[in-house]
């Protein structure tokens, strides 16, 4: 079977190695390896990021950009998190990552976030040239008193996502890839909100076919 190959970009080394992952581990619907259908081209393409905190709406711009700038289809994701408090202002949404560049580990204190419940959000943005479509993911949470854990990817030191089990006994994210018994692979296939958009668009994409401008890339 020929796969279907989607240029991803991303200048993000960490999502470089959670896509390797999500990959290796990742199943459709029907039980057919992700592997086996798609190929994931990497595109690592500084995209202007637009300063909105609807993140379907900033998502939006940026396939745009990205699409203008390589000329073939594509997809683009970004994430954030939002205060359960505001959630209908989604905030702080797609200001997330600034605030994180800017506040790093004084985030909670700054923000007065510590043990806030909070909804880790991504979007997958496609674009065609023709039209753009959307796809979220969404795992609930809340932020931790401090940062915690080695992997330093923006504000997955402080999310700790909710586990009914109690398989991760309150890890934030980066403490869970940490943890040898649980790693990347656990964090992707359980709560990782980017892994929830991404398989809604690639079930979206087998379920309707490849767009007519997806051609060979």
């Amino acid at each position: 079977m020929k796969k279907r190959k989607i240029n991803y970009v991303t200048s993000s080394r960490f999502k470089q190695e959670e896509i390797k992952v999500f990959l290796e581990d990742e199943t459709m619907a029907d039980g057919t390896k992700v592997a086996d259908v798609f190929e994931f081209v990497l595109r690592s393409e500084e995209i202007k990021e637009i300063l909105e905190v609807d993140l379907v709406v900033m998502v939006q711009a940026e396939v745009i950009n990205a699409y203008s700038r390589i000329k073939v289809p594509c997809i683009v994701e970004h994430a954030g998190l939002v205060f359960d408090d505001f959630d209908n202002e989604s905030y702080p949404g797609g200001l997330t990552k600034p605030m994180w560049n800017t506040l790093r580990n004084n985030f909670l204190e700054e923000t007065n976030s510590a043990g806030r419940m909070a909804t880790a959000r991504a979007v997958i943005a496609y674009c065609d040239g023709k039209s753009v479509q959307t796809f979220v993911g969404e795992t609930k949470g809340r932020l931790a008193s401090s940062p915690r854990g080695d992997r330093q990817f923006y504000w997955d030191t402080v999310f700790i996502p909710d586990d009914p089990s109690g398989a991760v006994s309150g890890k934030t994210y980066a403490e869970i890839v940490s943890d040898p018994s649980l790693g990347l692979k656990y964090k992707l296939k359980h709560f990782s909100q980017s892994a929830k958009a991404m398989r809604k668009f690639l079930e979206h994409v087998a379920r309707t076919g490849a767009p007519e401008m997806w051609g060979d890339l």
